[in-house]
Parts: structure tokens; sequence; C-alpha cells
């Protein structure tokens, strides 16, 4: 996991080095949403590493952690999404609907947390 981890890091350093140093004529929107959704997955990454760190030395797992994660891959899928292409209402409706129960989970456990304190 760390490997792919750094890989897909140097995978987005070198694509913005890339665009900076050689800046495209006409930067088309589909590279950016694949620059964005690559910037998001290393942030699943990342997050996904740190869920590993903290199950192996505490032997608990944190569900705000993992909601996160989930919250996170929500968003790449929506951004990286081409709604013209094919994407049906029923589908938009059940993404729709997962990110508003894991929106509210996270809000919900945040909130007790804090009233517990």
């Amino acid at each position: 996991m760390t490997l792919v981890t750094l890989l897909a890091t140097l995978d987005v350093i070198y694509t913005l080095a890339k665009y900076l140093i050689f800046p495209p004529l006409s930067l088309q929107t589909t590279e950016l949403l694949s620059f964005f959704g690559s910037i998001l997955l290393v942030l699943i990454a990342v997050e996904l590493l740190e869920t590993f760190k903290t199950f192996q030395r505490d032997k608990t797992v944190n569900v705000l952690s993992v909601l996160l994660v989930a919250l996170i891959v929500m968003a790449r899928k929506v951004i990286i999404m081409e709604i013209n292409d094919g994407t049906d209402g029923m589908g938009l409706l059940g993404l729709s609907a997962i990110i508003i129960s894991l929106s509210l989970g996270y809000y919900l456990i945040k909130r007790s947390e804090s009233l517990e304190k």
C-alpha cells in the first residue's frame, strides 16, 4: 500500500511538473478531471495508510477515518464522472443518497464526540 501511494504521489508530481514546464496550448477538461482524480487518489491512499497504522497500533478502527475515506472516494467519483455519457437518473440518485448518508453519519459521530467532552 505504501508503494502504491508513493507511486501515485510521484505520478501527480510528474504530471504537475510537466504542466508547469511545458504548459499545454489548450488544456482539456478531461485532463483536468484526470489530474484532480489523481490528487484525490493520493488523498485516499494516505487516509487508508493512516487508518491501517492506527489499527495496527491501537487494534481499533476509527469510524471517522473510514467515513472520511468513503466521502473522499465519493467526491472523486463525482469529479471524474462524465454526466453526458449515458449516466442514468437512478445512478445519480443512488450516488447522492450514498453521499448524504455518509455525510450525515460523519456529522452525527462528530456531534456525539463533542457532546461527550
